[in-house]
């Protein structure tokens, strides 16, 4: 650990240590580390590119992710980029991307992706049961929303990084605006779209409308058409009619906004997942207590896992030109800039929060 790790409670786990280590069979060996010299390096890299996994994200964003994780992998850890846990997986998006890598926000956002991919192949190459890869994979759906959240805030990184966490240099000095000063209203306007559209919002509910084929080339049609299909289908059976019409209203702008989505190859189900994830998650449907899982979700679209459905979301979040912006405290909140998205049970819990705030500051401020 860099800085060291200091505690005044540590020495209390040196006897159950040494205990544990006098009940070791003689004749043993501690772990031994490979070394990964540049050519090792270089022949993991094109191995991976030229797998099933990796051939898709063969361009230069994909390489310098697959790099950035092969670092990792490689000097970091148990220094194994062939095997993947829940733990290294929390490292690796939480802290080490983020405060490690200097790059734009539309490569680092594609990691969680590469990432996926490294570990199916890398579990694969080693042979390691379906279980652990399975368990690394839930690690990275669980982890990305956070990490996708520290790659838009304002942070130190590369060897500002390092200084601060020295003690060399304040946060201060690092940046102008300390990290997580983001209020309440930051939080409510970012939801809906701004101040004005926050004071006038109402929470009636959204209205049972058709599909919008509006601005929709033609050569995209059965691409979305298919879409609609799985979206109607599985409102109609699991949700109610104003999560069917946020549905069809994301599509539509995705359709609209960036067509060149559309006419790539994709799973129809893992994509159409993807968009009620971001409805569900963007109207806090997921939250504890509710009943509504994203594994269920992934369930209901026939896939083996949830592991896909925030990049999915992302992708089409993009497409419709939205900006995601997660809350800089309540990371599980996922603003999408609109109403037009959202139930109205969702607005009128945002009603509510405005509500509560308004009378908080007018109390702070001494004003009936």
């Amino acid at each position: 650990m860099f800085p060291p790790l200091e505690s005044d409670t540590w020495p209390q786990a040196r006897p159950l240590v040494e205990w544990v280590a006098r009940l070791l069979p003689a004749g043993g060996r501690g772990y031994e580390t490979t070394g990964w010299d540049d050519e090792a390096q270089a022949a993991v890299t094109e191995a991976f590119f030229a797998s099933v996994h990796g051939r898709a994200l063969d361009d230069d964003d994909g390489r310098g992710l697959f790099e950035s994780i092969l670092w990792f992998g490689c000097d970091y850890g148990p220094r194994d980029p062939y095997h993947w846990s829940p733990a290294s997986v929390g490292i690796l998006l939480t802290d080490w991307i983020p405060r490690k890598i200097v790059a734009p926000v539309d490569s680092l956002r594609q990691a969680p992706g590469v990432l996926r991919a490294v570990i199916l192949w890398a579990h694969e190459q080693r042979g390691i049961p379906g279980r652990w890869t399975r368990e690394a994979l839930a690690a990275v759906d669980e982890w990305e929303p956070e990490y996708q959240r520290l790659i838009r805030t304002p942070r130190p990184q590369g060897p500002l990084a390092l200084l601060a966490a020295m003690g060399a240099m304040d946060a201060d000095e690092v940046w102008d605006m300390p990290l997580g000063a983001v209020s309440e209203q930051d939080r409510l306007e970012a939801a809906v779209g701004g101040a004005e559209v926050l004071a006038g919002l109402s929470a009636s509910p959204l209205p049972d409308e058709p599909f919008d084929w509006t601005g929709i080339p033609d050569d995209t049609k059965d691409t979305v058409s298919g879409l609609l299909a799985l979206l109607d289908g599985y409102c109609d059976a699991e949700l109610d009619v104003e999560y069917r019409t946020a549905c069809r209203r994301l599509l539509a702008r995705a359709a609209a906004g960036d067509p060149a989505v559309f006419r790539r190859s994709f799973r129809l189900g893992v994509t159409a997942a993807g968009i009620v994830w971001v409805i569900g998650k963007a109207n806090d449907a997921f939250a504890a207590g509710r009943g509504w899982q994203v594994k269920d979700l992934a369930a209901a679209f026939g896939l083996p896992t949830s592991s896909a459905l925030s990049s999915r979301g992302y992708v089409m979040m993009e497409a419709a030109g939205i900006t995601l912006e997660l809350s800089a405290e309540l990371h599980t909140d996922l603003l999408l800039g609109t109403p037009e998205l959202l139930v109205s049970g969702r607005r009128l819990a945002l009603v509510q929060r405005r509500d509560r705030s308004a009378q908080a500051a007018q109390r702070l401020t001494g004003r009936d």
